[in-house]
């Protein structure tokens, strides 16, 4: 089966070339976007390479019936959202128990794409009381998300509390709305790309890491995420 990585000018065939792009997305524990050929999308992390055991493990979802979609899809891709973007395919995936629990399993891809270019930047955004809001429209009310990192494509956000029960991988969420730096509040449309492992804070309470990406973004909303991504990276460029 042929992938459009494959003819990619950024593809990457060489077997321990891509053993030590891997290992490096095990280390930084990258989160890594898995989306199946049939819409489920998932967030992920590698959690193991082996050439010589030629597969590589991944994080299982917290959603057993996503997770099952998952093994039954004919084709996964995987995506990082860093400022050097890293992706590849496999054609189907296993589910194997170990001893720490269930993880995906996938034969060691033959061909992995390595790209660097601004829309994939994904960089952290301020937290504390200079926090950015994502306001998030759902049947409990409004729910506002303490913005974590942000892309050209998309957010990370985090959300404390249970959530409601329609948050799910694929759900469209519409009519939300962010306050940006000196702009003000820009609306978005958003779909739930995967909720990251929840914990629990100091004080008990849930926390939950969600991945979204912008739907439809509008050419000015497109701008404006645009320009805050250029200070962003300013910003923290100054720091380092």
């Amino acid at each position: 089966m042929t992938h459009p990585v494959d003819n990619s000018e950024f593809a990457i065939n060489n077997r321990r070339e891509i053993v030590f792009i891997l290992d490096g997305l095990v280390k930084d524990r990258t989160v890594i976007d898995l989306e199946t050929s049939d819409g489920v999308n998932l967030l992920t992390s590698v959690l193991k390479v082996s050439a010589e055991g030629n597969y590589v493990y991944l994080d299982v979802g917290p959603n057993n019936t996503v997770n099952d979609k998952i093994i039954h899809s004919q084709k996964v891709a995987f995506s990082t959202q860093t400022s050097v973007k890293v992706h590849w395919h496999s054609t189907h995936l296993h589910r194997v128990s170990l001893p720490d629990g269930d993880v995906f399993s996938m034969t060691l891809p033959a061909v992995v794409e390595r790209i660097q270019r601004r829309e994939y930047f994904r960089l952290k955004t301020p937290q504390g009381s200079n926090a950015m809001i994502c306001k998030i429209s759902a049947e409990t009310g409004i729910i506002e998300a303490t913005i974590v990192d942000m892309s050209a494509e998309g957010i990370g956000v985090s959300v404390k509390g249970t959530l409601p029960e329609s948050f799910s991988q694929g759900t469209e969420l519409q009519g939300c709305s962010i306050e940006f730096p000196v702009v003000g509040v820009v609306s978005v449309n958003l779909k739930l790309c995967g909720i990251w492992s929840s914990i629990t804070s100091n004080s008990g309470e849930q926390v939950n890491r969600i991945g979204m990406k912008f739907v439809n973004l509008s050419r000015g909303a497109s701008n404006v995420v645009q320009r805050h991504m250029i200070e962003l990276e300013k910003d923290h460029i100054s720091k380092t």
